[in-house]
């Protein structure tokens, strides 16, 4: 009986939604991947255990992966403090199954070098003390050198105004990377979801559209950037040749102030948008040929490859766009010129699924982990790349 409430609520809500097409996923079976990319499972299950919303790096020429989210996985709390690594992507070495940083989800972590050379950044998410039981966003950093050994650089603050200038507020499911201007390298913050402390929990979710930049991640700017729309679990990336950043798709729950409380205010938000400098955005729009379903999606992966920018599967995004499943979040796309798009793939080797972590490795493309369609979170591993 414990697994027919989540079905019904979702039928309920897909009923109550204009346009909706209910698409069971047990009726769908994915197509295989016919792309540009050959795709290699690893490890089938890997030895840290399955989980989603988790955060990975390459570091030192190895594989790095810190905590995640693991529903029912455990007696007690299912948010994961370790940390693991490999050398080969199969075989895994746990450094630590209770680091300093509590139990979270949705953190982003990124290699990047504050001018003392290269260190694993661990930004933000959603923690949760084992101990106490206490749980809570947070926008505390934390610092490696070499994976084993972890400093708080920032400490978590909380202020009763989401938009200060500040501070960047506590959050889950945003995007950090790294982008060259100006002949200064940055860390890049973007977007993300919190809810506010005390308020009742309809009134209390908020999604932001903020970028923060650091040289350090101690020190934040907010900058005066447009508004490339309020998001959560989106895929962004940035260009290493250029520094162009890149942002698409993502959650946004309900706009209360929207039309009918669920309308995105922005035109074409659900486009590529880029930016050379973190406050100019632009989407890029008018795909002549390009199927416009497959950009509705969330807690999906982006990377650049081989000069190509390639988007990959994850879940349907919005209260308009809902399905239980649907063909289009299965693909892959790729941006081969500017302005240039194309269908990568119609289906996919390593199945539907979203909160699963994407990084560049050794000159190829791995997949960890992530809550798959068929089978709930997943410890898997898959290796991708063009020959």
């Amino acid at each position: 009986m414990k697994k027919i409430i989540p079905i019904l609520l979702i039928a309920i809500l897909c009923l109550g939604l204009s346009g909706c097409e209910y698409e069971s996923y047990s009726d769908y079976d994915t197509p295989p991947y016919d792309g540009d990319f050959t795709w290699t499972e690893v490890a089938h299950n890997a030895g840290w255990a399955k989980r989603w919303d988790h955060g990975v790096v390459s570091f030192n020429d190895e594989l790095w992966l810190f905590g995640g989210y693991n529903p029912g996985g455990f007696e007690g709390d299912s948010y994961l403090e370790d940390v693991w690594m490999s050398e080969d992507g199969e075989n895994w070495t746990q450094i630590s199954s209770e680091a300093p940083w509590h139990g979270r989800r949705g953190h982003a972590t990124v290699v990047f070098d504050d001018g003392s050379g290269p260190a694993i950044f661990l930004i933000g998410g959603f923690e949760v003390d084992e101990t106490t039981g206490h749980r809570q966003y947070t926008n505390d950093v934390w610092k490696s050198r070499d994976g084993y050994t972890w400093n708080q650089i920032k400490p978590r603050t909380y202020h009763q105004n989401p938009d200060s200038l500040n501070d960047w507020f506590p959050r889950f499911n945003h995007n950090v990377v790294s982008a060259p201007h100006d002949g200064t390298e940055y860390l890049y913050l973007l977007g993300g979801m919190t809810m506010l402390e005390n308020h009742a929990v309809k009134y209390s979710t908020i999604y932001f559209n903020d970028v923060w930049r650091s040289t350090d991640g101690i020190e934040w700017e907010k900058l005066a950037n447009d508004d490339y729309g309020v998001r959560s679990e989106a895929a962004a990336t940035a260009d290493p040749a250029t520094g162009k950043i890149y942002v698409q798709g993502g959650m946004y729950g309900v706009i209360f102030e929207g039309e009918e409380y669920g309308s995105q205010p922005l035109t074409d938000w659900h486009y590529l948008w880029s930016s050379e400098d973190g406050i100019s955005w632009t989407p890029e729009k008018d795909f002549t040929d390009f199927d416009q379903g497959c950009l509705w999606r969330a807690g999906h992966g982006m990377v650049f490859y081989q000069g190509n920018l390639y988007t990959m599967p994850g879940k349907s995004n919005s209260n308009e766009h809902f399905h239980f499943a649907r063909s289009q979040d299965v693909t892959f796309w790729k941006r081969y010129n500017e302005g240039d798009w194309s269908l990568d793939s119609h289906g996919s080797d390593f199945d539907g699924r979203y909160g699963y972590a994407v990084v560049e490795h050794k000159g190829q493309v791995w997949v960890l982990g992530g809550m798959t369609n068929g089978n709930g979170q997943a410890n898997d591993v898959w290796m991708g790349e063009i020959k």
